[in-house]
């Protein structure tokens, strides 16, 4: 069973997630994260401040995701599920809960970067309402409102 753990603040269980994040491939990085090397990945989980959802299993982490202020109303999104659980509905999940959790901390949206190659995760955003506002041509970002103004 997979449990999801939501902390605010620094990342829970470095540790554990430097372990998780030492399995990835090349092919499981995105956009240089997480970045290769123990020492590379801690440094970048320690600086990672915002609202973390951690998904364990058999009490190991198979899945992380975290919104990062990115000004007063923005938060940027990434999730990162281990390879031996893909299509394990892991990002689905998390990406619920943050959704949440950002609604409840007053933002007004949420972005993500994505690899345009990434159907999977494309359709996955898309399903959670987010529409691309920029393309590059390796990656779209796209954007989700959290909160709907109300009508004058």
């Amino acid at each position: 069973m997979i449990r999801l753990r939501t902390v605010e603040g620094d990342p829970p269980d470095v540790d554990a997630l430097v372990g998780m994040y030492a399995d990835f491939e090349a092919d499981d990085r995105a956009q240089g994260i997480p970045p290769i090397g123990t020492d590379l990945i801690r440094g970048w989980l320690t600086g990672l401040e915002g609202i973390h959802v951690v998904a364990d299993h058999r009490g190991e982490p198979v899945g992380h995701a975290v919104l990062v202020p990115v000004d007063g109303e923005t938060l940027e999104l990434a999730i990162f599920v281990h390879p031996d659980y893909q299509g394990a509905t892991i990002g689905t999940r998390t990406l619920g809960e943050l959704l949440d959790c950002g609604a409840a901390a007053d933002a007004t949206a949420v972005e993500l970067h994505v690899e345009r190659s990434n159907d999977a995760a494309i359709a996955l955003y898309r399903k959670y309402g987010f529409t691309a506002e920029e393309t590059r041509s390796m990656e779209l970002r796209m954007r989700r409102p959290l909160v709907t103004p109300p009508v004058a």
